[in-house]
Order: C-alpha cells, then sequence, then structure tokens
C-alpha cells in the first residue's frame, strides 16, 4: 500500500477513535463520573424496609397516657413480605428520624392499653368524627400519622423507614468487573494517545 495512503489511514483511524472517546464523555465534568468504580460504590443497593402500601396502623395508649403503641404492616425488600411491627412512640422518634430501625415489640397491646382511633386523611375530610379529641389521622401516603389528643393536632409522626442490608457485598462483588472496565477504558485511551504518537512520528522522519 502506499506510504500516504497508509499515514492517511492511520489519521483517520485516529480522529475516529478520538470522537469516539469524546461522544462517550461528553457531559462528564470529572473521571469519578464515567468511571464505572465510582458509579458501582455511589449505587445503592441496601434493601429497604418500609411501611405497606396500607400499613393497617393501630394505635394503643398506656395507662396513665405516658406512652402510645403503635403497630403497622412493614414490607420487607430483604425478605419480600409483608411482616407485622410495633414499637413505643417517644423513646423511638430519634432513631425513626435517622432512618434506623426502632426497638421492636411485640404487636399486641399490653393489658389494661386503650385503643386510639385512627381515620384515612380522605375518608375524615369527607367524614369527620364529632365530639371527638382523642384520635389519629393516617396520611394519604401511608408514611405519616398526626395525633389529635384535644383541639389541635400534634406533629406528624413519620412511620419507620430505614434499611435493613448496608448493600457492601454486593458491592465488593462487583467491583472487579468495574475494575476491569475502568482498566480498558484506560488502556483505550492510552492506545490512542500512542498510535497518534506514532502517526506523528511517521510523518516527521519518513523520507
Amino acid at each position: 500500500m502506499d506510504e500516504k495512503l497508509k499515514r492517511l489511514l492511520c489519521v483517520l483511524w485516529v480522529v475516529g477513535a478520538t470522537g469516539c472517546l469524546v461522544f462517550l464523555f461528553s457531559g462528564c465534568s470529572t473521571v469519578q463520573e464515567y468511571s464505572l468504580s465510582y458509579k458501582l460504590w455511589d449505587e445503592d443497593f441496601r434493601k429497604w424496609s418500609e411501611p405497606s402500601p396500607n400499613p393497617h396502623l393501630a394505635i394503643f395508649e398506656t395507662p396513665g397516657h405516658t406512652n402510645l403503641l403503635v403497630a403497622y404492616d412493614a414490607y420487607s425488600e430483604k425478605h419480600a413480605g409483608v411482616k407485622r411491627q410495633a414499637y413505643y412512640l417517644q423513646p423511638n422518634q430519634g432513631r425513626i428520624g435517622a432512618r434506623k430501625a426502632p426497638k421492636f415489640v411485640a404487636p399486641v397491646p399490653a393489658s389494661g392499653m386503650q385503643s386510639i382511633p385512627v381515620f384515612e386523611g380522605t375518608a375524615f375530610a369527607t367524614n369527620p368524627p364529632t365530639h371527638l379529641t382523642n384520635y389519629a389521622i393516617l396520611s394519604a401516603s401511608g408514611r405519616e400519622f398526626t395525633l389529635h389528643p384535644q383541639v389541635e393536632a400534634l406533629e406528624p409522626f413519620q412511620l419507620p423507614v430505614y434499611p435493613e442490608s448496608s448493600g457492601t457485598l454486593t458491592h465488593v462483588a462487583l467491583t472487579p468487573l468495574a475494575v476491569v472496565g475502568d482498566t480498558a477504558m484506560v488502556g483505550l485511551v492510552a492506545g490512542v494517545v500512542a498510535l497518534y504518537a506514532l502517526c506523528q512520528s511517521a510523518f516527521t522522519f519518513s523520507p
């Protein structure tokens, strides 16, 4: 093949490969944004526990009005099923706010506990209870409720949402594949640079 034609094909190959790399990496402002390893560890592989779509919320008040027992149906991603859970409201507010599992207890009210009526928000709006001053309203999302012990409602209380597993094992298992992909991308870039340098050298030193 003619030497000039070889050089032309070499340049065209380099330009085409460079264009592909620019297309692959376009819009990425940092190496992290297209690093497979970074994306892998940035992905959330945790399994969560959260209220089921219809949590069947039940609330019971302890004797002396000192605490509330909250019972609800929780959906577990880890076990792919629904389980009845219960916890005491006040001692667990900090854990629930921090996305941690509350200290669960048996979902059966102890002797002497009084049931507090629970209304769904949509039903309450159309048919509010009359002469009732101690009740709870479940939000339309089914993830929080408000208490109405008197005329004014108390702040909304979130039902527990927390990770059941860290996802670390999945990250560790997939990391070797991500590293291989990152290495292949780096090798492609290095190959393009080397070929470009080789072509430049051929233009400079060939007679």
